[in-house]
């Protein structure tokens, strides 16, 4: 989900993988989609949806998920949240991210936040754990270490995903690019 604020110029942005294929894992995104576009009405901050959300899934069977979200401000200052899911890049090098565990495994766990400042031309990618999980013919994994590598040159969501794809997809594989830019508003004469 990529939710901007409607007056102050921030942005939220929430990036899942939910267990589990078909119907059910369908059933759940539906689930998860609902509570946080609800969240995020009352402005709630990354770490406190993350809270919500894994409220929601406690005592489901099967129900758990990795979640990631990000709160980008107007003038780039940035909180991000994260409950087991694959840590975003930026400029091309992994964010050191504590771990912490995906939503619904456990009642009141929380999630590792970490604050930073997104600055003019800083690229930020999140995706999903399919990227570095993809594997080729021969059952060898696309891995991190091959991400760090396409990272310093692909430019475009799209073509990070089609790496991994090319290379040998089995899960479903999610990539978001932010590129933080500037808007010069001229005055008026």
């Amino acid at each position: 989900q990529i939710i901007p604020h409607k007056t102050d110029g921030s942005v939220l942005i929430v990036a899942g993988d939910v267990t589990g294929k078909g119907l059910k894992a369908g059933m759940l995104v539906a689930l998860l989609v609902g509570a946080i576009r609800t969240e995020e009405q009352h402005g709630t901050d990354p770490a406190g949806l993350l809270s919500t959300l894994n409220q929601r899934l406690i005592g489901r069977a099967d129900a758990q998920s990795t979640c990631l979200a990000l709160r980008i401000e107007a003038d780039g200052a940035a909180t991000l949240a994260n409950a087991g899911h694959m840590a975003p890049y930026l400029n091309g090098e992994a964010m050191p991210m504590e771990g912490a565990l995906p939503l619904g495994m456990i009642e009141g766990a929380e999630s590792s936040v970490m604050h930073f400042q997104l600055k003019q031309g800083d690229r930020l990618m999140l995706m999903s754990d399919g990227m570095a999980e993809a594997r080729d013919a021969n059952g060898r994994l696309f891995g991190f270490e091959r991400v760090h590598e396409l990272l310093r040159t692909a430019t475009t969501a799209a073509e990070v995903a089609g790496a991994a794809q090319a290379f040998g997809q089995e899960d479903d594989i999610s990539v978001i690019s932010v590129t933080r830019t500037v808007v010069s508003e001229l005055a008026a004469a």
